[in-house]
């Protein structure tokens, strides 16, 4: 059951692809989303339980400052129903 989001903040998408590809490796988690968020910013959602949405977020951030720079990192628990909407591109109907 998928009832955490993790939301890491990275410069450059090879510092974001390199930030995924150990995360997903490393703990039980899954990439819900990746959003560009301007000035070469990009945000990878994943999502899984708790204890591996931490891991899979402090895996990526070692892994994203050898590659580049991490802007931000959040592991959001048991999220909001609303931010849950928010966050979850396919209640909207898909990927926009």
């Amino acid at each position: 059951m998928y009832r955490s989001f993790g939301l890491i903040e990275v410069i450059g998408y090879v510092t974001a692809a390199a930030c995924i590809d150990a995360m997903v490796k490393s703990a039980f988690v899954e990439l819900h989303d990746i959003k560009r968020t301007g000035s070469g910013m990009i945000t990878v959602v994943i999502r899984g339980d708790l204890a591996s949405v931490k891991e899979a977020l402090d895996i990526g951030a070692e892994v994203a400052l050898r590659y580049g720079e991490v802007v931000a990192i959040k592991a959001i628990a048991r999220p909001y129903e609303g931010l849950e909407r928010l966050l979850d591109p396919e209640e909207k109907g898909g990927k926009e």
